[in-house]
């Protein structure tokens, strides 16, 4: 069979180089059209979810959950943090304003702490006890708020303050609230002094629960407007939430952070993230590979013919991929990157070889022909057996890297078929080339290794047996948020979302027909110890109303009376006065805590008076008006929730949607095994983002799993049918199974578990090892008794071709998507111990299998 290769690929080879020049112009014409055709046709998905079958039955579930309710996929959501509370509800406020008038850029907004409805009845939603305190607290600030009312200036202010504190015992104003007061007046007081906007909170002052250095975080929930012309539909309207959320930044002073997160928003930054290290990595993949090709042929000719097939192979691969995949994944998108390392050792074979008969004084044609007999066959082997290691993933349910494999399979073909067909017809140009002497530099660094080949090749086959020990620790990371980059915007707010345990993205939720089947599981799942809460529709009517109501209106007669104050209808005392008032009250009565510390800022103003006066009343407007608004309390029932609440937990087709929030944090996939594992034994049929990491994490190992072994069976079997002797299979595939283990425990001890995107490693490594295991067996075989492997070029180019794939995988590590970092930090380890093993336990294996041999020749002759 391997004779009958090797014919059949010299004629090709010979057919080639006759047609010369002119078949070498063609490839590259028609590479020009694929290239024009790949740059029109091929797109990306970024959707993680779609890399999975989508006939698993969790992935039916979350499509019927997304189905049904569609924001919950399709929203974008600003996670607002700001150090005051009248802050962070200003800055929502204004920005849900904003986001409504953008009716073009935002079908729907949500804002659940500024809505109308909540800021009518947010007090019924208080238990009895905090809502008493609170109105007790609202009584005792009325009649300062009366006064503000009536003159709201500084002035006014300390004046006010300073009769309060002289009659504290005996005021409606208590002493708890005066020192809120001035703890909040210092700071901002010290910040006018130093002419910077600090606003005075009014609801954190007045509010018992607030505490010193406290950030508030509000959330606005908008769904953008979908253009499915463009790669990524929602782009549109993120970039018109970024402008509204940097002009609302300036307009507040640079205090408030933001984080535009959602899936939108992380697609979109990962989409950006890859595509910006993808083209960072092939620039640093091409720069390496070709400083690497000069090395290796001391030709800049040669090096050249390399780097132009290579693009050649790129660029058809790409037309292949557009015109049979249409659309790229992210993992798949790698595949460029991946054929740098991968479409280079053909022609590194192959030309190496060439050269070195050029070297000898020979003609293109004798070179050619002698080539083809050395290499020829282990290159007919070599790309079918990498492309089976990629397509082993093609029959597992996991699509997103099956994808890479057809892309890639087809590719590793395609670099083989431009090998012996574009470099044969492009030797024309090499005729008045110099033939290059061999300076014997690698050959003895090759005789070096050879000396110590047999230690070091127990050594590692030695550390191979201790790895197998840590092959239980071998795990699969399913958690998408793994492979983004952890300093965009998108991945901080979605982390930011874990610090309440409300708004917790990793949770679960199942689907029931009616109210009451919801509100029976609800009871189930609250029993259980790794659940924190349930939330469905009917918790958002707050219990005991009428007691409530009745408090509402209890209390708000003093302050409603107050808030009836004609404003600005008294002329105050001016702010030098007040200063002056407070600050002699302060002194007389504090010698340490807030009010001593606000007694001495007052003292060093230094005439920004005007500046103090605009940061207190900064948010007076909003105060007044939410307290009259949250006056206005009703009785609530299901029918008259928000829409915009109602629709993300009771879809229009009837479904109603129950969550299920954890208790630890799932960002531990051992929390979330435990979490999963208890509801999912109550409660069969779920869905959701934690339900989705651990189904497809499970999905992906078992498809590693079966990948591998598919590779492995087939290529042995592949290569049985072709050599026709087990103890040569045995051979080639050995060193694939020790640095398999290698690469597997390595990443254990350096916390690199498999993922979604390097999850392909070990079935690659299989690939791309015994391509090097084939050269060199096929090789050995034919060299003289004696002479060894390590005397020809063969390990020269095995090597060589080793190094352009590190340098091609290793560029990965570069990449600010983690997921394609890591691709690229688990390769190059996988690589590294595929050289070992081929370059130095191989040999030593020929070497004890030439021993032997000889013995037996030996007893044979006596």
């Amino acid at each position: 069979m391997l004779k009958v290769i090797e014919k059949s690929l010299a004629a090709w080879a010979e057919t080639a180089r006759r047609m010369g020049v002119v078949l070498a112009a063609l490839i590259v014409v028609a590479a020009c059209f694929a290239g024009y055709y790949a740059a029109t046709h091929l797109k990306v998905n970024t959707d993680t979810s779609a890399m999975l079958d989508p006939d698993l039955p969790f992935q039916q579930r979350a499509a019927e959950l997304r189905e049904a309710f569609p924001q919950l996929k399709d929203d974008v959501i600003v996670v607002i943090n700001a150090p005051t509370l009248d802050e962070a509800d200003a800055f929502a406020t204004d920005l849900r304003s904003r986001l409504l008038e953008r009716e073009e850029d935002f079908t729907a907004v949500f804002a659940p702490a500024q809505e109308p409805f909540f800021r009518e009845n947010g007090l019924l939603y208080l238990d009895q006890a905090e809502l008493e305190a609170r109105l007790t607290q609202m009584s005792k600030a009325s009649g300062l708020i009366e006064t503000l009312i009536k003159s709201p200036t500084i002035g006014t202010l300390f004046t006010t303050l300073a009769e309060n504190d002289a009659l504290a015992e005996r005021s409606d104003l208590g002493k708890e609230t005066l020192e809120q007061l001035y703890a909040e007046l210092a700071e901002v007081v010290e910040a006018s002094a130093n002419q910077e906007r600090r606003p005075f909170s009014w609801m954190g002052a007045l509010d018992a629960g607030q505490r010193e250095g406290e950030t508030y975080t509000r959330l606005v929930y908008a769904t953008p407007a979908l253009d499915y012309t463009r790669l990524q539909p929602a782009k549109a309207a993120i970039n018109v939430l970024r402008a509204e959320t940097l002009a609302l930044g300036e307009k507040y002073g640079g205090r408030v952070d933001t984080y535009i997160t959602g899936d939108p928003a992380l697609r979109l930054e990962e989409l950006e993230a890859v595509t910006t290290g993808i083209g960072l990595s092939m620039l640093l993949s091409l720069i390496l590979v070709s400083l690497l090709l000069l090395l290796c042929y001391r030709s800049i000719a040669m090096a050249a013919l390399t780097l132009i097939g290579l693009v050649i192979t790129l660029v058809f691969t790409s037309a292949f991929a557009a015109a049979f995949v249409g659309e790229l994944n992210l993992v798949s998108v790698a595949f460029t990157v991946l054929l740098v390392g991968l479409g280079l050792d053909f022609s590194i074979h192959l030309l190496l070889h060439i050269q070195e008969h050029r070297a000898a004084g020979r003609e293109n044609q004798s070179s050619l022909r002698r080539t083809i007999h050395e290499v020829g066959p282990a290159l007919a082997l070599a790309g079918p057996t990498t492309a089976i290691a990629f397509l082993s993933f093609v029959p597992t349910k996991f699509d997103g890297i099956a994808q890479l494999g057809i892309i890639a399979g087809a590719g590793v073909i395609i670099a083989f078929l431009v090998t012996v067909t574009f470099a044969p017809a492009a030797l024309a140009l090499f005729k008045g080339q110099p033939k290059r002497k061999p300076t014997g530099n690698i050959r003895s660094i090759f005789d070096a290794i050879s000396k110590i080949s047999g230690p070091v090749a127990l050594a590692t086959i030695a550390l191979g047996f201790f790895a197998l020990f840590l092959m239980p620790q071998v795990r699969f990371d399913a958690d998408q948020m793994a492979l983004r980059n952890p300093n965009s915007q998108s991945v901080q707010g979605f982390n930011l979302l874990f610090e309440n345990p409300e708004t917790v993205p990793y949770r679960l939720s199942s689907l029931t027909s009616t109210q009451a089947e919801a509100e029976a599981m609800a009871k189930e799942i609250t029993k259980l110890e790794t659940v924190d809460a349930v939330r469905l529709l009917p918790d958002f009517v707050p219990d005991e109303q009428d007691e409530k109501l009745e408090l509402i209106d209890f209390g708000a007669g003093t302050l409603v009376f107050a808030l009836d104050a004609e404003p600005g209808s008294v002329a105050g005392p001016d702010a030098a006065s007040g200063i002056e008032t407070l600050r002699q009250r302060l002194d007389a009565a504090y010698s340490e805590g807030s009010g001593a510390r606000l007694s001495a800022a007052l003292a060093d103003l230094n005439g920004r008076e005007d500046l103090l006066e605009a940061n207190v009343f900064a948010f007076w407007p909003r105060l007044i008006t939410q307290l009259r608004t949250q006056m206005n309390a009703d009785y609530i029932d299901i029918d008259t929730l928000p829409t915009a609440l109602r629709e993300r937990y009771l879809s229009k087709g009837g479904k109603w949607r129950i969550d299920i929030l954890p208790k630890n944090d799932v960002r531990d996939f051992r929390a979330l095994d435990e979490f999963v594992k208890d509801v999912e034994a109550v409660v069969p049929e779920l869905a959701g983002g934690a339900f989705q990491a651990r189904k497809a994490g499970e999905t992906i190992s078992a498809a590693m799993l079966q990948a591998t072994g598919i590779a492995f069976a087939v290529i042995s079997v592949f290569l049985w049918l072709l050599v026709r002797k087990i103890s040569t299979v045995i051979l080639m595939l050995f060193p694939l199974a020790l640095a398999a283990v290698l690469t597997s425990a390595t990443g254990v001890l350096l916390n690199i578990p498999f993922n979604y995107a390097n999850v392909i490693v070990l079935p690659l490594l299989i690939g791309i090892g015994v391509d090097s295991s084939i050269h060199l067996v096929l090789r050995n075989q034919q060299v003289k008794a004696g002479e060894g492997v390590y005397g020809t070029s063969t390990p020269r180019a095995v090597f060589f071709s080793a190094l352009t794939t590190v340098a091609s995988f290793g560029s990965l590590m570069l990449s600010p998507h983690r997921g394609t970092a890591s691709m690229g930090e688990l390769l190059s380890i996988a690589i590294a111990f595929t050289l070992v093993c081929t370059l130095i336990v191989l040999p030593a294996a020929f070497q004890l299998e030439e021993r032997q041999t000889n013995r037996r020749l030996a007893r044979a002759a006596e």
